[in-house]
């Protein structure tokens, strides 16, 4: 018997509706051309995001902050953070973007901050630059926020993982996950690579599944794929 279901969420594109990162350094730096460098692999994630960051102002935080707020989220996510609570359901955002606009975001919703788990870009100096969080050597994710080991490090053997996303940065979240949620590129990886999920547009799809586990029509499993990739995971640390 599982004792907990414990949900780990991407953030953009996924609760935001759109890539805010993206539009950030579209609107307020340079995304190209380190944005096609890095689909073609000629840069990898943390020389991307240290090219894009330092194109940024130094004063412009304030600016990200105020397309944070007027930025749309899903339009069911409320529903489905009023559910977690409902479920006591341990809910994270695993992103591989930033708290500059992250935390504004979810602060509405009266979320806890400690339960985000992104990069920082440090203003504080000449040149804005990015910060980390959680990254090793181990950790060859194509996400330099290593949302895998966020999963590792939270997640006991009782406890079934759930991973929401929709991008090439979770991808790595997604393998090292029980039960997967996934959109766009992330469906498109999970179908080629036999990762077993389900499809969702919005988070009253996800409600509607996890309706489905309330009424006892959907057993939830550990899934065994997911635990070797695991185990292998703690092997190489």
């Amino acid at each position: 018997m599982y004792s907990k279901i414990k949900i780990f969420c991407d953030f953009d594109g996924t609760i935001a509706k759109i890539d805010l990162g993206d539009e950030i350094f579209k609107l307020f730096g340079q995304f190209e051309p380190f944005h096609s460098q890095l689909l073609a692999g000629d840069i990898n994630i943390f020389q991307y995001w240290h090219s894009v960051v330092k194109t940024l102002d130094i004063n412009i935080e304030p600016e990200i902050e105020k397309l944070a707020n007027n930025t749309e989220i899903d339009n069911y996510f409320i529903d489905f953070l009023n559910m977690c609570k409902l479920n006591n359901y341990q809910i994270s955002v695993v992103s591989d973007g930033f708290s500059s606009y992250i935390y504004p975001i979810m602060s509405k919703f009266n979320f806890d901050l400690s339960n985000v788990y992104c990069n920082k870009i440090n203003f504080s100096g000449v040149t804005p630059y990015p910060e980390f969080y959680g990254a090793t050597e181990s950790c060859d994710c194509l996400s330099a926020s290593c949302k895998k080991n966020i999963i590792l490090n939270n997640i006991k053997d009782d406890e079934i993982s759930v991973f929401v996303g929709d991008g090439y940065s979770d991808y790595c979240a997604a393998e090292h996950s029980d039960i997967i949620f996934a959109k766009k590129n992330l469906a498109k990886y999970c179908s080629e690579n036999k990762l077993p999920f389900f499809n969702y547009k919005t988070f009253l799809d996800i409600i509607r599944i996890f309706d489905n586990i309330h009424s006892g029509k959907l057993k939830l499993r550990k899934r065994r794929q997911a635990q070797l990739k695991v185990q292998k995971a703690f092997e190489k640390e």
